[in-house]
This record gives C-alpha cells, sequence and structure tokens, in this order.
C-alpha cells in the first residue's frame, strides 16, 4: 500500500532541538506518522513537553537534556536512548542558530560558537548514531541545512558557511555510510517560528514578494519533508538536498535590519 510506505510505523527517531520551532514540529509530525520519539534539547521542560504530546498520540516518548556541541555528552545520550528505546531507526540534526552580525565584527568566539552549533555538533550526532546505525545495516539521517548554504546572506557568514558545510557532509556521509544508513538534507526557506519571527517581522514583506507560494514556511513544512525522506518512500534517495522553501528566490538583508536567532 502506498500510505504504507510513508508511514513512520515502529521507527524510533532522535530528534535534536526538538523542544521548539522546526524540532517541535518535526517530532510532532513524526509521533502523527507513527515513530516513537528521542526529544533532544537544552531545556528539559520544553523537550518534555515535546515528549508529552508524542505519548498523548500513543507513542513512546523519551526527553533528554542534551548539549550537541559537547561530542561526549552526545556519546552518552545515544547510548542512553538505545537502552531505553532499543534502538534507533532515524536521526534528525535539527539544532542550530544564527545571530546576525556584519563579518568584520566576527569575533573568533563567535565564529566558533555557530560554526560548533550548526556543523561540528551535527557531526556528533551523526557519528554517534551512525555507528548503531550501521550495526543494525539500516536507517536515515536527516540534517537540517538552510538556504542561506546557497545563495549570498549578509550578516550571517559563519552560519552560512556551516550549513554549506551540512551539505558537503550530507554527500561525504551518503557514500560512506551507504548502502545501509541514507544521509539527506533539508534546505529551509524562511520558516515562521517563535525564535525567527521577532527577527525577520521587519521584512517579512520583502521575504513574500519574494516567494512564489506567497507565504511564510511553517515548521510543518519541513516535518512533512522529513518524513518523506525519513521513511521507505525515500529508500532509493540518499546525498540529496531538498529545498523547502516555497520557490523563494534571493532577498537581500541588510544585518542592520534583522536580528535574532532561528
Amino acid at each position: 500500500m502506498i500510505l504504507d510506505e510513508f508511514s513512520l510505523h515502529g521507527k524510533v527517531a532522535i530528534i535534536t532541538g526538538a523542544g521548539r520551532g522546526i524540532g517541535r514540529g518535526i517530532a510532532a509530525a513524526f509521533a502523527e506518522a507513527g515513530s516513537d520519539i528521542v526529544c533532544w534539547d537544552l531545556a528539559m521542560e520544553q523537550a518534555e513537553a515535546a515528549a508529552a504530546a508524542a505519548r498523548s498520540m500513543g507513542r513512546r516518548a523519551l526527553a533528554q537534556v542534551c548539549d550537541v556541541t559537547d561530542s561526549r555528552q552526545v556519546e552518552s545520550m545515544v547510548a542512553s536512548s538505545i537502552r531505553e528505546m532499543g534502538h534507533i531507526d532515524i536521526l534528525v540534526n535539527n539544532a542550530g542558530g544564527a545571530a546576525y552580525c556584519p563579518a568584520l565584527k566576527y569575533s573568533d568566539k563567535r565564529w566558533e560558537g555557530v560554526v560548533r552549533l550548526n556543523l561540528a555538533a551535527a557531526f556528533f550526532c551523526t557519528r554517534a548514531v551512525a555507528k548503531h546505525m550501521m550495526e543494525r545495516r539500516t536507517g536515515s539521517i536527516i540534517n537540517i541545512s538552510s538556504g542561506n548554504s546557497q545563495v549570498p546572506a549578509p550578516g550571517m557568514v559563519a552560519y552560512s558557511a556551516a550549513k554549506a558545510g551540512i551539505n558537503a557532509m550530507t554527500k561525504t556521509l551518503a557514500w560512506e555510510l551507504g548502502p545501509h544508513v541514507r544521509v539527506n538534507c533539508i534546505l529551509p526557506g524562511a520558516i515562521e517560528t517563535e525564535g525567527s519571527m521577532p527577527a525577520l517581522a521587519p521584512v517579512v514583506d520583502r521575504l513574500l514578494a519574494g516567494t512564489p507560494r506567497g507565504r511564510m514556511g511553517k515548521p510543518r513544512d519541513i516535518a512533512l519533508a522529513a518524513i518523506f525522506l525519513a521513511s521507505s518512500a525515500a529508500d532509493f534517495i540518499t546525498g540529496e538536498k531538498l529545498e523547502v522553501d516555497g520557490g523563494m528566490e534571493f532577498v537581500h538583508l541588510d544585518p542592520s535590519e534583522v536580528g535574532g536567532s532561528r
């Protein structure tokens, strides 16, 4: 049956940054699709809220505090998740964020922090989970990249560079982990979340003018794409970049116009 191929029943997914925004949307949609969920976030209250929503749909769900920029903590939390849930089938590397700053004002600390959160953390999580997936000879890893990885993004040099790194890492890992583990990435456009809107509110009209669909994206738009990539319907897809941006073309935004994080 066609619908069965899009189902996540019997699967277990770790979702990083699951407590809010895109991560929260992915956690909820995966639960709807039948997956059990491990919700990672820096804030236990937010992780538990996402897990509770999954449990309300009859799924098993675990909430864990995990700083994904700390590789030792990641390894420990993966081991804990496997003990609690039995196995891991899906990893969604969603945790990330950006602060707007002109390139020449970037400090070493800010640069290293942005790159570590948006690129190194995804590698740490992938390395830890992929060992388990390779032993089981099955798995799907989905990296949340950004449209800013492919177009100029003034004021977001570290974020854009890190997300471009995600794209390259996705392609490389698809080869290294194939044929058993699939690795893909999603490139969101302008997505309406509690974290993004304070930054984007002043420029929404310009963003919409550059988007054929004429609206901001929702976390569910990204979540539905992630369900597809995680499911057996995408069994012959790996190493790919899926743009989920309403057809948005490049919109030039000056760093002085926006601020905040995803």
